[in-house]
C-alpha cells in the first residue's frame, strides 16, 4: 500500500530516465525546511560578530580602565 502511494507520485523522465517525483506537498515541506535552516544558520552567524563585538568592547574597557 504505502509502495503504491509513493510510486504514484514519481514519474521517469523520457530523456535521461532518472525517477522524478511529483510530490508537491513533500517540495513544500523541504523548501519550508531549507528556509529555516538557512534563517538558524545566520542567525548563528550573526550572534557570533555580536559575541566578538562585545570581547573587543570589554577589552577596550579594561584598557581604559588600566590607563
Amino acid at each position: 500500500m504505502i509502495q503504491d502511494s509513493i510510486q504514484s507520485k514519481q514519474i521517469r523522465d523520457n530523456h535521461s530516465q532518472a525517477v522524478l517525483s511529483t510530490d508537491a506537498a513533500a517540495l513544500n515541506k523541504y523548501k519550508a525546511e531549507r528556509a529555516l535552516y538557512r534563517k538558524v544558520s545566520s542567525l548563528s552567524k550573526e550572534l557570533e560578530e555580536v559575541k566578538m563585538c562585545l570581547v573587543r568592547l570589554s577589552e577596550r574597557l579594561d584598557q581604559i580602565e588600566n590607563n
